[in-house]
């Protein structure tokens, strides 16, 4: 009797240890699961966020050099005919007039100065050296310059650096959100916030145009607003957008420093 006391606990033991082990075994395989998961998502995201950095920094360099030509054509070539209009004055009169000589010499050490910006602009490692804010300035100074509406930008808190790669796709959200307002908004005014707070950063582009409804279907499919959503991801934040016929628009992004 005693001896059958002792095989009926060790088969007990035995079964108890077998169902362990195989308890354990699934534990380990679905670490091992989630764990090559997390992997792959990390990875397929990692990508996402390369992908999405290249497109905006391709992006950044193709508005750079359409405002490049911009400048060039309504700003230098300007200048530059102006100065030939004052050169051919004195052909003409086959005379020697002080005035339009410093009047024409003025125009192509302004022409001269302005292409010298321009190359500036064209440097990626000055682009590279911009902070967040500059960038952002350097964009609502060119549409305040063109004439297309009233920007002005905004800061609240101590500046913090922000990662390189990061910056270009924020600032790619920013000039995204401010075309949409250009081309579709029909706004007068265009405010930007920097709101620096301890553990990121809140970005908010806000419009007085005529707005939309959100709740319409088919709402983030227009106006460039799933890349805008998408994008924040990508670089651990979020973004929203809040809307209201004849209300405006107000882009809101929020993101860690790094």
């Amino acid at each position: 009797m005693e001896n059958y006391k002792i095989i009926i606990g060790m088969v007990i033991a035995i079964i108890f240890l077998l169902l362990l082990g195989f308890f354990i075994f699934l534990l380990v395989a679905y670490y091992n699961s989630r764990k090559k998961k997390f992997i792959e998502e990390k990875i397929l995201l990692q990508a996402q966020f390369n992908e999405q950095l290249l497109k905006s920094q391709l992006e950044i360099q193709e508005s750079i050099f359409n405002n490049i030509s911009l400048e060039i054509h309504d700003n230098v070539g300007q200048i530059l005919s102006l100065a030939k209009v004052q050169l051919s004055i004195m052909e003409k009169s086959q005379e020697f007039e002080p005035a339009l000589i410093t009047d024409a010499k003025e125009s192509i050490g302004k022409a001269l100065s302005d292409l010298r910006d321009i190359a500036k602009s064209l440097s990626t490692e000055r682009a590279q050296g911009i902070s967040l804010p500059d960038m952002t300035k350097h964009e609502l100074d060119r549409i305040n310059r063109a004439g297309l509406l009233d920007g002005r930008f905004n800061q609240r808190g101590k500046e913090q650096s922000i990662e390189e790669q990061k910056k270009l796709i924020l600032f790619r959200i920013i000039q995204e959100s401010l075309q949409n307002i250009i081309k579709h908004s029909g706004a007068s005014a265009i405010e930007i916030y920097f709101d620096y707070q301890p553990d990121g950063i809140i970005i908010t582009v806000q419009d007085d145009g005529n707005g939309f409804d959100i709740t319409a279907s088919g709402f983030y499919k227009g106006l460039g607003l799933r890349n805008i959503i998408s994008r924040a991801k990508l670089v651990g934040g979020a973004a929203s957008i809040d809307s209201c016929p004849g209300k405006g628009t107000t882009v809101t992004i929020n993101s860690p420093y790094d």
